[in-house]
């Protein structure tokens, strides 16, 4: 059982770490998530940019994805994202009022002697209640960790078309 002193003392170290602690946590810049995003949208941005229906690279939406999208930066060189759960999909296909490209990064692959993330862009659309995801691209970057710099660096960005 407890006493009251040790009551207060257990509240009192609980509030002293909660002042500690950040109030909000602060993005990863530069983890191998980040720099997937932001290399496949400058080489999109860089291969499919002057097409007539090419949405805006600078101003990308993202599909959230709390494992992998929680702590990544919404700007990087110039190219800024939103990301996007399910209910702000919705609510961006009502205020745009036609469908638009969202970013999806799917989970890291592991082969061996490098790592790969692909991200996807679909259009997306909301009709009769439905969720609508269209495949329309895609960028697969490889990513290798360098010794000398110890670091993770991208080895190389490639894009699809369907």
């Amino acid at each position: 059982m407890y006493t009251r002193e040790s009551l207060l003392f257990l509240a009192l170290v609980a509030q002293l770490s909660a002042f500690a602690q950040d109030p909000s946590p602060s993005k990863k810049q530069d983890t191998v998530y980040a720099r997937a995003l932001f290399a496949s949208i400058t080489e999109m941005d860089k291969e499919w940019g002057r097409q007539n229906d090419a949405p805006d690279y600078h101003r990308m939406f993202v599909e959230a994805d709390p494992q992998i999208t929680n702590e990544l930066p919404s700007e990087s060189a110039g190219y800024r994202v939103e990301f996007l759960d399910t209910k702000g999909q919705v609510s961006r296909y009502k205020k745009l009022g036609k469908e638009f490209a969202l970013l999806k990064i799917h989970p890291m692959r592991d082969h061996g002697d490098h790592l790969e993330v692909t991200v996807s862009v679909y259009q997306f659309s909301y009709k009769k209640r439905h969720l609508m995801y269209g495949l329309s691209g895609l960028s697969d970057v490889e990513i290798r960790f360098n010794c000398e710099k110890q670091q993770f660096v991208i080895s190389s960005v490639k894009l699809g078309g369907i």
